[in-house]
């Protein structure tokens, strides 16, 4: 069993590094005073934190960003301190947002069926890579407050009645309307580095529902209008399997998606046509600055409606895979919230000869609270807006709240046990909601694409499913 202490002594770490920062800063210059305040600061604050008060997640977060950023920071301020105080507190940062990795691990609580991960360097390195990214998607986050807190919240309880009455949250497929076969396909011959593949796009189709709140706004990005998607398909034509391979938040460029879904392991070696479909708010469907911006930064409404369009246009691509490309047989793929759109589309809709969802995102209202700062938090629960309500919100758009149509034999779901994004019992949720057994790997979040037990439970799944002929052998080989 996990021992949980009163006080962090390695928060001390943190803190002599953050006054390293500011050591090292003193009468180098106003340059050097600029660059050292931010990593500094939050080092020493997140090490007194530690220290006295040990237990609250977002010290680990913060302490790892603050390292991660002090890293980044410390060749810059090579040029204003010198060659030798750079490296100090390059060091320095570096030890702290490795200690973060440390405590994360320390402070995770058991969860029951999963072993518990150990306690190593490179257990804490991939846990400390999970933890400054929380800290970057928090902090970068648009939590509601004030007048927006009040107008989402209004949004929400107008929702929630609307979905109670039409009897969406205890039927969802009466909520998802069937979508028609994509027109005016476009296909446009694109490149990134050696690598040849097809631009997809034609036109969604989708309309929020009008008595949904923000259906307006929504309908107002234009660039969703859009369907996106990457696609490699042999040149030869040889009947041979697809996969629909769907990608994370704040994805949806075709050099990190292919990143995620190397071309040369699923395309080359194994054989497949692939198809990476773009998810609504993301990529060049983006509306904001950046990719993913509304999707999950605390307009439950904005989410409700680009995730009923995510299923929508999901399910137009299969169709037209299976009526426009010949794909007879479909395997489907996805990471994280890849994953919960991935289990999502296995629920309403059968094309699918096997599903795989690696380190799903399942429960949206769990995953929103856990990270919602303390303050907006209560402001948005004094409004009447708690995770109950948002869970009822959402399950229209839940994987759980409908059965899956592939094959029970052909359900695989795969996650990290030390995983501080989405910990262990989102993918145990699918799992039994699947009857299904999840693999379990020793890595975290980010760590996904490095995992050996990730790459063989893929190939297993995708071999017993009939897709490819064994673990690493195409069912019909690429051409040379």
């Amino acid at each position: 069993m996990t021992q949980y202490p009163q006080y962090q002594p390695l928060g001390l770490v943190a803190l002599l590094a953050g006054g390293l920062w500011a050591f090292t800063a003193s009468g180098a210059g106003l340059g050097a005073a600029l660059l050292a305040a931010l990593p500094g600061l939050v080092l020493a604050s997140t090490g007194v934190g530690s220290l006295l008060y040990a237990g609250d997640p977002r010290l680990n977060q913060f302490m790892a960003l603050a390292g991660v950023l002090g890293c980044l920071l410390a060749l810059p301020y090579m040029l204003f301190a010198g060659l030798f105080a750079g490296l100090v507190v390059f060091a320095a940062s570096a030890l702290a947002a490795l200690v973060s990795g440390y405590l994360a691990l320390a402070e995770q609580a058991d969860f029951e069926g999963v072993e518990p991960p150990p306690v190593t360097r490179s257990v804490a390195f991939k846990a400390m890579l999970d933890n400054a990214l929380i800290g970057y998607f928090t902090s970068s986050a648009k939590i509601p407050t004030g007048a927006r807190a009040e107008r989402v919240a209004n949004e929400v309880h107008a929702a929630a009645e609307v979905i109670q009455t039409r009897g969406w949250a205890d039927k969802p497929a009466t909520y998802h309307a069937k979508p028609a076969l994509p027109k005016d396909v476009a296909i446009q011959a694109a490149k990134r580095g050696d690598i040849d593949y097809a631009h997809v796009t034609w036109r969604s189709g989708f309309q929020p529902h009008a008595e949904l709140p923000g259906a307006e706004r929504y309908a107002g990005f234009a660039n969703t209008q859009t369907m996106h998607g990457w696609m490699l398909r042999h040149a030869d034509d040889t009947p041979r399997p697809w996969l629909v391979a769907i990608h994370g938040y704040r994805m949806g460029i075709p050099w990190l998606d292919m990143s995620l879904f190397p071309p040369a392991w699923l395309h080359q070696r194994l054989g497949f046509n692939v198809f990476m479909p773009v998810l609504p708010l993301h990529g060049p469907r983006r509306a904001g600055r950046r990719s993913g911006d509304n999707y999950l930064d605390g307009d439950f409404l904005n989410l409700v409606h680009a995730q009923t369009q995510a299923l929508h246009d999901l399910r137009s691509a299969a169709a037209w895979l299976q009526a426009e490309q010949g794909a007879e047989q479909i395997g489907l793929l996805g990471y994280s919230l890849g994953g919960y759109n991935a289990s999502l589309l296995a629920a309403h809709c059968d094309a699918f000869d096997v599903v795989i969802a690696g380190i799903p995102l399942v429960d949206v209202a769990d995953a929103l609270w856990r990270n919602f700062p303390d303050i907006p938090q209560r402001g948005i629960e004094a409004l009447g807006v708690n995770e109950t309500l948002i869970r009822r919100l959402l399950q229209p758009i839940s994987p759980l709240a409908a059965g899956c149509q592939v094959p029970k034999p052909h359900r695989h779901v795969f996650a990290g046990s030390a995983d501080q994004l989405l910990p262990p019992p989102q993918a145990q949720a699918l799992a039994r909601h699947w009857d299904c057994e999840p693999r379990w790997f020793v890595g975290s979040h980010l760590s996904v694409r490095r995992e050996r037990v990730v790459k063989d439970c893929i190939e297993s799944a995708l071999a017993d499913a009939g897709l490819i002929a064994g673990p690493g052998e195409a069912l019909v080989p690429a051409p040379a």
